[in-house]
């Protein structure tokens, strides 16, 4: 299975060498999730020319050395307890976002097959990979500047391709993020707002460290499809080359 996946990598390595990579300029742009994994690779390549409020769990002490950035503002906040302290609600306001990108995500204990189910478990679970983001949507759109959201989920969520059941907490809570996705999308349409529902792809992180692809092929590919913004993927399950995935 190693030497499966080291060929796969290396072919996925080849393929993405010539990978377009587009940009997005002048804009205010929310990322939660921004001190590891995707999420951080997003906060490095749009800090460049966007202003940045980058949301990180209360460990983090440094974010990769970028905090002597005067375009970014990094706020720490813990989802697990789905709060936001009033003065992140203020900076949310003031801030005016154009771009949500909700990376932050947990996939909680290994243990997660049907007798191992903790309520209290999958509640921490359901507020980070749901009902923060969720929250930050609403305060988002207060500002009345929200051009577009983007949900960063996993086809692990997809309720068709679910083929060997296991991993309660993570595949309800994306099921459950999918699901309000595809809702935002149908009520946020007269507004322009377009809501993209994406698969990052097999991706190495600290949630998975058997991953195929680096995290930076990954934000190249997120960061495209926010800079065409074609409104014909709001509301769909794709994953980062815009293929529909059944929800």
């Amino acid at each position: 299975m190693g030497f499966v996946k080291t060929l796969k990598r290396k072919s996925l390595k080849i393929q993405n060498f010539f990978l377009k990579e587009l940009s997005l300029k002048n804009k205010n742009i929310i990322i939660s999730g921004s001190n590891s994994g995707i999420g951080l690779e997003l906060t490095k390549k749009l800090l460049t020319e966007n202003n940045i409020l980058a949301f990180v769990n209360n460990e983090t002490n440094n974010l990769d050395n970028l905090n002597n950035f005067n375009n970014l503002d990094i706020i720490k906040n813990n989802f697990e307890k789905n709060e936001l302290e009033e003065t992140s609600l203020k900076k949310i306001n003031l801030f005016k976002p154009d771009i949500l990108i909700n990376c932050a995500a947990s996939f909680g204990p290994e243990e997660q097959e049907l007798k191992d189910i903790n309520l209290k478990k999958f509640k921490q679970i359901l507020n980070i990979n749901v009902f923060g983001a969720l929250q930050l949507i609403n305060e988002s759109l207060k500002s009345n500047n929200l051009k577009q959201i983007v949900n960063i989920t996993s086809e692990m969520g997809s309720t068709a391709n679910n083929k060997v059941g296991g991993y309660y907490y993570y595949r309800s809570s994306k099921s459950l993020l999918n699901s309000i996705s595809k809702n935002l999308s149908l009520d946020l349409k007269n507004e322009n707002i377009n809501v993209f529902c994406i698969h990052p792809g097999d991706v190495k992180t600290k949630m998975n460290s058997g991953g195929l692809i680096m995290p930076d092929i990954s934000a190249k590919k997120i960061i495209n499809i926010l800079s065409e913004n074609n409104s014909k993927f709001s509301g769909i399950l794709i994953d980062i080359n815009k293929e529909i995935i059944k929800w």
